[in-house]
This record gives C-alpha cells, sequence and structure tokens, in this order.
C-alpha cells in the first residue's frame, strides 16, 4: 500500500525548517514541499519581482530553496504533481487555490503583529488578510486545524474570532526545545536578543 502525500507549504526560512521539522515525526507519510506561492494578481507580480521582500521571491525565497535543496527534500512546486491527503502551512494570510477544499493544517509561525488601523480596516471591510500581515493569521477559517504555541495563545486567537473548536495547542516546532540552543559559540553570552518586529519586511516605520 502506497504512503499517503502531504503538501508542506514552506515560507520565510523560519517557516520552512518548521515544516521540516515536522515531517521528522511523519515517517509512515510521503512527504513534499513548496516555497510559498500564490495566484492571480498577486502571483503575477510576485514573477515581476515586485514581492521581491516577502517569501514570495527575493532573498527570503532564496533561503527557503536552498534550504530545501541542502538537505534534499522533495520539492513540488505550488504542489501540482501530486494529489495530496493533507496540506500543512505556516500561514494563511493567501490561501492557494489548490489547496482550498483539501484537508488542511495551520501551524502558527511565532509572534503576530500588533492590531493597527489596517488590521481594522482589513477586518471590516472584509480587505485582503496579507495586508495586515501577520495581524490577521488564522482569520482565513480556511483550515480544519490551527496548530498554535500555547494556552494563552489559544485564547488570544479565539478573541480575534478563530474558531474555538477548530485551535489544538501543541507548541512550535523551532521555539519549544530551547535547550538545543545553549551549546553554540556565538562570542555574546548572557544575553537575550528578542526580534520584536518584522518592520523592514512590511514597510513599517
Amino acid at each position: 500500500m502506497s504512503k499517503k502525500k502531504i503538501l508542506f507549504v514552506c515560507g520565510s526560512l523560519n517557516q520552512t525548517t518548521m515544516m521540516h521539522q515536522t515531517t521528522q515525526h511523519l515517517a509512515d507519510y510521503h512527504c513534499f514541499f513548496t516555497p510559498f506561492y500564490a495566484d492571480g494578481l498577486i502571483g503575477y507580480l510576485a514573477e515581476k519581482g515586485m514581492a521581491d521582500f516577502t517569501a514570495l521571491g527575493g532573498p527570503m525565497r532564496r533561503l527557503t530553496e536552498d534550504y530545501l535543496q541542502q538537505n534534499r527534500l522533495e520539492v513540488d512546486f505550488r504542489g501540482v504533481t501530486n494529489h495530496y491527503d493533507l496540506v500543512v502551512t505556516g500561514s494563511d494570510l493567501i490561501v492557494q487555490k489548490n489547496v482550498r477544499g483539501k484537508k488542511l493544517i495551520l501551524i502558527q509561525e511565532g509572534m503576530t503583529d500588533p492590531e493597527n488601523l489596517i488590521y481594522s480596516l482589513v477586518k471590516w471591510f472584509k480587505l485582503p488578510r496579507y495586508l495586515a500581515s501577520t495581524a490577521t493569521n488564522g482569520l482565513s477559517n480556511a483550515y480544519d486545524k490551527f496548530c498554535v504555541a500555547s494556552e494563552g495563545y489559544r485564547e488570544f486567537f479565539v478573541e480575534k474570532g478563530v474558531l474555538p473548536e477548530k485551535i489544538e495547542v501543541t507548541g512550535i516546532p523551532n521555539f519549544d526545545n530551547v535547550l538545543q540552543y545553549l551549546n553554540n559559540n556565538f562570542p555574546i553570552r548572557h544575553h537575550v536578543l528578542v526580534a520584536t518586529s518584522d518592520a523592514r519586511e512590511t514597510f513599517k516605520l
């Protein structure tokens, strides 16, 4: 009997490594990967290089492609080669046409952007979610399950409007095992670096 197939939709390098770590617990399945992609106008703009500040192109996309190649992971660009029993993604800001209607799992990548005026406008006027960046993570309702970092984040997303029955508290692969980072050769010791914003990538002040 052939193994069931799962497509992992990558994004930033962090999302890509998160997807890779997830597959290491899925030996009974045939796992494929694709860099993040989009349909329609956004897809066209990405092809023309106008989305190179995002995971759709430019340096972020190249980091993902290099990682997939270096780790010899099976790539099915845009997920068009196979029929997939399950799709796993780290972002629902864009839900690609060919994964809609399939069993879909969303995994929280990390912190989300603040709920600012743009976030409110997106919710009120049902504008594209990507305009508010990660502040709208989880609001597509296009997935079957949303795997989140903690009980606190579960409450946080429920308050935003995510259906409670779709949320599963699983933790986040890349950040739960803090001990793995203790042995390193970074020269500065006894400090904590906190990355609080993706402002450079999203044109914020």
